[in-house]
């Protein structure tokens, strides 16, 4: 038996959908510590074996013409550095951009573990829904069959006709193939949060459907709250920031790139006298023609500034119909909850009065069998209005960006339907 608290660690620990935004992340992050050192200027060492040679004629000098030959043949080694000095705003756009590549992955994770709190609250409170209309199927075939017996006993008795009897029989059938059906839902529920969780043992749940008669905080504040935390909203802000990097990077293409070098050879004994012992300086590389378009780069980068803008937009109207919308369902669960006490009040009175009634051969086995029926597809509505409550209720959580606080809503709940 599992209580919500420890299924949700479960699934916590054995989620690959979880597992795999955990990966993006930690891979976002490599990327950007990565690129930490794109300032930092770099050093390799270089190894050659050459094979040359250079001639040459030095004419009309006094004395006479001098005949020039170098032969290059022999290993050479070197030390080389290129350091960028100014690269046009490349290497910070590039740095800026995988910074919002984590707070995108961060909150696609988010996004992800909402997504699963979620689902875990429609297996789980699933399961706990159809344990209990099983549990009132049951009742009522045990209702059923002691009606059977007493109509039997009557029949014998000559106190009612046969019809009744087998009227007695035939709601008593009807409510055996009632619980069959519950206790097939019952198991398919079970073996749904069995293999979401990753269990080969029967899974059980501990904590019941619950109901808070208490009203939600006032809507505006929910809709205040998604615009802040809403994991959604945070990865499309993310992905502009990684838009307007975009354009700097395109920009910075139209910009020179200043850069300091060096290079120091370790080998000097195969060395001509043309080649220097070491050599250091200054360059700046600008790039006159490209063969891509640095224009329409620009552009592109502009309009997928705008598509990120648009789609920021459009996903926090979203959010805000669906935070709206989900309130209110969760308060029309909370009020269809509270308007079936008076409906079960009512069927378990008429029950017990058309019990009595058939003693007194002043009610039929159909009228009991009406109004057991009527007793259980109302104790079965209250348990599908407080699911219903709970499901709204985990919406409106994850619509909110507020998910992880489900627990804390159970624990406050001041009505538990019975385990």
């Amino acid at each position: 038996m599992l209580s919500y608290d420890e299924a949700r660690a479960a699934l916590d620990a054995v989620s690959d959908a979880r597992k795999a935004s955990e990966a993006v992340l930690d891979r976002s992050k490599d990327e950007a510590r990565a690129a930490r050192t794109l300032g930092l200027p770099d050093l390799s060492v270089n190894a050659t074996e050459l094979f040359g040679e250079k001639t040459g004629n030095i004419p009309g000098t006094p004395l006479g013409n001098i005949q020039l030959s170098e032969n290059f043949k022999g290993p050479r080694s070197s030390l080389n550095s290129v350091w960028s000095i100014y690269s046009g705003g490349r290497i910070t756009a590039t740095q800026q951009a995988l910074a919002a590549g984590i707070e995108a992955a961060s909150a696609e994770l988010s996004h992800t573990e909402e997504d699963l709190e979620v689902l875990l609250v429609s297996e789980y409170f699933g399961l706990e829904l159809a344990v209990n209309v099983e549990r009132t199927r049951n009742s009522v075939l045990e209702q059923a069959d002691r009606q059977l017996e007493r109509a039997v006993q009557f029949e014998k008795q000559g106190l009612i006709p046969k019809v009744e009897r087998l009227s007695a029989q035939v709601a008593r059938d009807e409510a055996a193939r009632e619980q069959v059906s519950a206790q097939r839902d019952r198991e398919i529920a079970q073996a749904s949060l069995r293999r979401l969780l990753h269990r080969e043992d029967v899974v059980g749940t501990r904590t019941p459907l619950f109901v808070s008669t208490h009203s939600l905080k006032p809507l505006s504040e929910w809709l205040q709250d998604a615009q802040r935390t809403s994991p959604t909203l945070a990865a499309l802000a993310a992905r502009r920031n990684q838009a307007e990097q975009g354009i700097a990077l395109a920009q910075s293409l139209w910009k020179p790139e200043i850069f300091a070098f060096g290079s120091y050879n370790m080998i000097r004994k195969y060395q001509t006298l043309i080649e220097p012992d070491w050599i250091a300086g200054v360059g700046v590389n600008f790039t006159l023609f490209s063969h891509e378009d640095r224009a329409s780069k620009v552009g592109a980068a502009r309009h997928g500034l705008r598509e990120a803008e648009s789609l920021q937009a459009a996903a926090s109207t979203t959010i805000a119909t669906e935070v709206e919308s989900m309130y209110r369902k969760v308060e029309q669960a909370r009020e269809q909850f509270k308007l079936l006490d008076s409906t079960i009040a009512l069927a378990q009175e008429n029950l017990r009065l058309r019990e009595r009634g058939f003693g007194e051969a002043q009610a039929t086995s159909l009228d009991v069998s009406d109004a057991r029926d009527a007793l259980a597809r109302s104790l079965t509505a209250r348990a599908f209005a407080a699911y219903d409550y709970d499901i709204a209720l985990a919406q409106l959580l994850r619509a909110a960006g507020q998910a992880h606080a489900f627990s804390e809503f159970i624990r406050q709940a001041d009505i538990q339907l019975p385990p």
